[in-house]
């Protein structure tokens, strides 16, 4: 007796409309989708119990006449394909002609309709047909969708409250009116609005109704076409590092969910602790990405997908962070020394916390030149700017210079007047023996004498370090594990160790030539490891905070 048994079609209908709706925000999410490819210009959505017990969303858009209101709850049935080919060519929001059958399968569903000439009304129950009559509402298209998954318990159990649900509809509406700014969108829940915007608005009004000041404050915009792509959206600042919900990524206007795009932002910020925000719409030709991935839509996947990801990463470096790299600090005059004027107070390079830029002694400050820089704590550098104040962190400033410099071969080494002989430890020496040649590349030289024992004789020229610091070095390769092979670790490890410390004093000098060589750097907000580097404060900020 055979125990494979083909399903019967009522099976087969829930699953396959599992697929699609999963809970009240699916079914909002499609529902929106088709108001949109029917150029709809307002959609309104009520809902009772976070979309649990009713939804109704109502459009004015083109509507459909008797003959295809009949067919639109049909699966497979679509207007937006009609042969293979088209799908390399999609432009609207739906097409696999699922959505509707799927939610008529589970749900007590109403669909009225009207093309401006004729209306309909369709009423479905559970995936069975029940009345159609005629209907004389204006046109536009209105679904009422109710009792969500009465037939599907299995499904039903997993719902969570009207309020979480709630949640959910409203994130997806949100993410719809975002790159939708020409329609009004309103959500409403028992005669209370939730949402509300206005059209028609520009996609920089809409960013403004949907954050608050001191997110669009923070904000770059980038738009630019590079070959067949081009980015258009904004970005945060990468000195901005407060927390945020903005992560809105797109395909074409497309709302989608792809870990690749998003992990080439945060890498491209060299991913701070607090992930920047972002609305970004990436934009290229139908043909070149695949939209028919999932039943929801919401993957995606670009043909030459490598090609975009180091586009996008490349245009937020050249229209974001060059335009934030500076930050007008306001840096005392230097005089320097006349020729034949006592140069005693020179230093050697090794006792030198910073290289000084030029082989010129700097003249003591005056009073009111020294007071533009200040060291707090003898770990936080202070200074003015023209919008405000800026507070750098000494350490992860020189921490940052010194890995991009390493990193990308820019500094030498220098020999040390006094090699350091160290005794290891086996894991100590272990870790040694692993990382000698990479170390060897980032500026850090070795002579082995007896088991165990190495002398350093030259270190990278940017670095400040002794003979706890280089202890230090080895214990924490040991302790990268797996990634001890990888030189951006090991590069991590060492510019942290052969950066200056927090509580040590540094002459006015010595703190400008840091924030001189900081903002050469490629990305000055952000330190190796993640941590920021630059913190802002505003005249307006200030001022609300002293209540002025």
């Amino acid at each position: 007796m055979a125990n494979i048994e083909i399903l019967h079609p009522e099976v087969r209908s829930k699953i396959a409309a599992g697929e699609v709706i999963a809970r009240p925000s699916s079914v909002v999410k499609e529902l929106i989708e088709n108001s949109i490819d029917a150029y709809a210009r307002r959609i309104d959505i009520v809902l009772k119990d976070g979309g649990k017990q009713d939804i109704l969303i109502n459009d004015d858009g083109c509507g459909m006449g008797r003959d295809d209101i009949l067919l639109a709850v049909e699966r497979y049935a679509t207007s937006k394909l009609k042969n293979v080919s088209d799908l390399e060519h999609i432009t609207t929001y739906g097409f696999r002609g699922e959505a509707l059958a799927s939610i008529a399968e589970i749900s007590h569903f109403e669909l009225e309709t009207s093309d401006g000439s004729e209306g309909s009304k369709i009423i479905v129950h559970g995936g069975e047909f029940k009345d159609i009559m005629d209907s004389h509402r204006p046109q536009g298209t209105r679904v009422k969708v109710s009792d969500i998954f009465f037939n599907l318990p299995v499904r039903s159990k997993f719902l969570k409250s009207g309020q979480w649900e709630r949640r959910l509809i409203v994130d997806v509406v949100k993410s719809y009116a975002l790159i939708n700014p020409s329609i009004y969108f309103s959500v409403q829940e028992q005669d209370r609005k939730i949402l509300d915007f206005i059209a028609p608005q520009s996609f920089e009004d809409r960013i403004r109704l949907f954050f608050p000041k001191r997110i669009v404050d923070a904000l770059v915009q980038i738009n630019i076409k590079v070959g067949a792509v081009r980015f258009n959206g904004f970005l945060t600042r990468p000195d901005f590092f407060d927390r945020h919900h903005m992560n809105y990524l797109y395909v074409n206007g497309r709302p989608v969910k792809y870990a690749r795009l998003f992990r080439t932002i945060t890498n491209t910020y060299q991913n701070p602790k607090t992930p920047p925000g972002f609305v970004l719409n990436v934009e290229v030709a139908p043909s070149v990405v695949d939209v028919n991935i999932h039943p929801t839509k919401q993957e995606v996947k670009f043909r030459d997908e490598r090609y975009v990801l180091d586009l996008l990463s490349q245009a937020i470096k050249t229209r974001v962070f060059t335009r934030v790299r500076g930050v007008d600090i306001q840096t005392a005059r230097y005089v320097p020394t006349q020729p034949g004027e006592n140069k005693s107070d020179a230093k050697f390079v090794q006792e030198t916390v910073l290289p000084y830029p030029s082989d010129n002694v700097v003249e003591p400050l005056t009073s009111r030149e020294s007071r533009e820089f200040w060291q707090l704590h003898d770990t936080y550098i202070l200074s003015q700017t023209k919008s405000g104040l800026v507070i750098l962190d000494q350490h992860v400033a020189h921490e940052r210079i010194i890995y991009e410099s390493i990193t990308k071969g820019n500094t030498g080494s220098q020999r040390l007047l006094f090699p350091i002989t160290l005794e290891l430890t086996p894991e100590e020496y272990r870790a040694y023996r692993k990382t000698k040649l990479l170390l060897k590349e980032l500026g850090i030289e070795f002579k082995e004498f007896s088991a165990h024992t190495v002398v350093i004789d030259s270190l990278p020229a940017s670095a400040s370090v002794n003979r706890e610091d280089l202890l230090d070095l080895f214990k924490e390769l040991d302790g990268l594990g797996n990634l001890i092979k990888q030189r951006n670790e090991v590069a991590k490890v060492v510019a942290c160790k052969g950066a200056i410390k927090a509580g040590q004093k540094l002459s006015v000098e010595e703190m400008r030539s840091l924030v001189d060589r900081l903002f050469a750097c490629e990305n000055p907000y952000i330190c190796p490891h993640g941590r920021p580097i630059v913190i802002r404060f505003s005249l307006d900020e200030l001022a609300t905070r002293f209540g002025r």
